[in-house]
């Protein structure tokens, strides 16, 4: 059965379209304007529109969020710098860096790409099959998850932003190096392993492939210091200089006495009829490194989710959040909100309203691919959630998922930031029902989450999930 457009046809839409003086008016705006913004309602009405926030829940110790890298790794930087002694005087402006993080996730990255092309080779999978194509798509990409983050925490520590400062040269280049030798070197290692029938080969192969894929990294970002030191004039004014400190040594000493990252929980939110609550899932092929942790999430509903949320703000602790930002219709001012436009007095019918969540996953209109920190949470009268206040620095443009700033750009933002200095910040909000709708997974301390659902999270069992599902989309 086919449906074939023809001329009579499109004479027709097109003399009832210019009936309308209402449309000939949409027409000329949007062909000037960009059509989502025009829908978006004034400032004044989404004042109007109350929130019904009653008292919000702000945590004792904020700050400005870290910038300078991929979101999920600024995020998750911020977390760990709410986590910190705060009894350390830490200068005001005081951030963690990204770009460390960012370089040794790229080398790790490289590496597991090439041991995950022998893996497949090892089980016969086709070359043409839908596992060689979904990794063969983006070899190294700058995206990740918090497992991706704890790995690398975990293995190669933290230091200040300052003592690293990133090459000028932007890492959209070094990606279109590495994937361009990265398909290279899959293709030299599927020969080899065509050619013997086994592979035997392929791990002496692959130890001589990674020394050239590092030298590309160093050269287009420059290595991390493996010893630095540390001076700065701490929140009193006071000079301080901190000699021979390691990143490892930096964040046992700083963060890891305090916090413990295995102690934190990771639920999702999947409503989709093929997905159960209180089951565990891990996604294939979803870590950063060999014998890293991969994507795993116990899901949850969504009440659920929200309860464990505020009981952890309201326990002066941080909610690390995965959500879909950029598929959703939001407003540049003011919280993210379901009612921040109004497509049907544009077009004449709503849009983004029709589909429930689950089927927004089913048809991909929707999936996880930014992390936010929430900070806050205002409660109604009956101590319900309304809204949420959050920080990411990708939200405010300082944050770049393909390019680390350099340091003629830091200080191009610093004069930008002294001029502004007057200028109240952004105030960053999101509706709890908008929340509902666009929020895939969250991490939460252990001590607030409820006994049943930790114990169901800890169960060592999980049902697997292919790289290529919505669930399992890296975030940038």
């Amino acid at each position: 059965m086919s449906f074939l457009l023809t001329e009579p046809q499109c004479s027709t839409w097109y003399s009832a379209f210019y009936e309308s003086s209402l449309n000939r008016l949409a027409q000329n705006v949007c062909t000037a304007q960009d059509p989502i913004t025009v829908c978006l309602r004034s400032e004044a009405d989404l004042r109007s529109d109350s929130s019904g926030v009653k008292t919000w829940i702000e945590l004792s110790r904020q700050g400005k969020a870290t910038a300078g890298g991929p979101g999920w790794i600024c995020t998750g930087l911020d977390l760990l710098c709410q986590e910190m002694d705060k009894k350390f005087p830490l200068p005001l402006d005081f951030e963690l860096s990204a770009a460390h993080l960012f370089f040794w996730h790229k080398l790790e990255r490289c590496n597991y790409f090439l041991w995950t092309v022998a893996d497949l080779l090892m089980r016969c999978e086709p070359l043409d099959g839908h596992c060689f194509r979904n990794l063969l798509k983006n070899p190294v990409p700058d995206g990740g998850n918090w497992q991706m983050f704890v790995n690398l925490v975990k293995k190669y520590g933290v230091m200040p932003k300052k003592c690293y400062l990133p090459s000028t040269q932007r890492t959209t280049k070094m990606n279109v190096i590495l994937r361009s030798k990265l398909r290279e070197y899959a293709c030299m290692l599927h020969a080899q392993f065509t050619f013997n029938g086994n592979g035997c080969h392929l791990p002496d192969l692959i130890q001589e492939m990674i020394p050239h894929l590092f030298k590309v990294i160093c050269i287009c970002l420059g290595e991390p210091p493996k010893v630095f030191t540390w001076s700065f004039y701490d929140n009193k004014k006071r000079y301080q200089c901190l000699n021979d400190l390691t990143a490892v040594h930096f964040y046992e000493a700083m963060i890891g006495c305090k916090v413990n990252l295995d102690a934190f929980v990771c639920l999702g939110h999947d409503p989709r009829i093929s997905s159960s609550y209180h089951s565990n899932y891990q996604v294939t092929n979803s870590s950063n490194m060999m014998g890293g942790k991969p994507h795993r999430y116990n899901n949850q509903s969504m009440d659920v989710i929200m309860q464990i949320m505020v009981n952890s703000l309201e326990g002066d602790k941080h909610v690390w959040m995965a959500c879909d930002i950029r598929r959703a219709f939001s407003s540049k001012s003011g919280a993210f909100s379901l009612r921040s436009h109004q497509f049907d007095l544009l077009f004449g019918f709503k849009v983004g309203e029709s589909l429930t969540k689950a089927e927004r996953l089913d048809y991909r209109a929707s999936r996880r691919d930014s992390a936010l920190l929430l900070t806050s949470v205002g409660l109604d009268t009956l101590k319900q959630p309304v809204q949420f206040r959050f920080i990411n620095a990708s939200t405010m443009g300082e944050s770049s998922a393909t390019g680390c700033p350099t340091e003629q750009d830091m200080n191009e933002r610093d004069t930008e930031a002294l001029k502004k200095k007057s200028v109240k910040p952004a105030d960053n909000k999101l509706d709890a029902e908008w929340l509902r709708e666009y929020a895939f997974e969250i991490v939460v301390h252990e001590k607030f989450v409820p006994p049943g659902v930790l114990h169901a999270a800890r169960i060592p069992k999980w049902k697997e999930l292919p790289a290529w599902d919505p669930m399992g989309a890296l975030l940038n």
